[in-house]
């Protein structure tokens, strides 16, 4: 499996997992039309997973960036697609600190406080 580049550290050490149904049954939203995938940096343990879901029609992939056990950021993106995600095929992001809902601004905010606290660390 290729390795990414983090986008808090930067060094090329972020592994991509994917999930099966039988490993996560305590995350309570596998099925057939889930999937599920985990990133996680061996450098600066930045991580996220990433969940795919299809449903009527319509496609919604989660990110839930985690610091310690609990899911502190969440974005959705809500698509007409289930192939390809990028900015042409998203119809709607969503963004949230814990479970409210807010603009894109504050969680980007968090996110980049997040990976410099993240960044320090491994530099440090």
């Amino acid at each position: 499996m290729d390795r990414l580049q983090c986008k808090a550290c930067g060094s090329h050490s972020m592994l991509p997992m994917d999930l099966e149904a039988d490993e996560s049954d305590e995350l309570d939203f596998m099925t057939d039309e889930h999937e599920a995938r985990f990133f996680t940096c061996h450098v600066c343990g930045d991580n996220w997973l990433s969940v795919r879901r299809v449903e009527a029609g319509d496609c919604r992939i989660t990110f839930v960036h985690q610091m310690g056990l609990q899911p502190l950021l969440k974005r959705t993106a809500t698509m007409t697609t289930s192939i390809v995600l990028n900015e042409d095929t998203v119809d709607r992001w969503d963004y949230f600190l814990g479970d409210a809902e807010v603009g894109e601004g504050r969680w980007r905010d968090t996110l980049d406080e997040r990976r410099r606290v993240l960044r320090s660390i491994c530099t440090n």
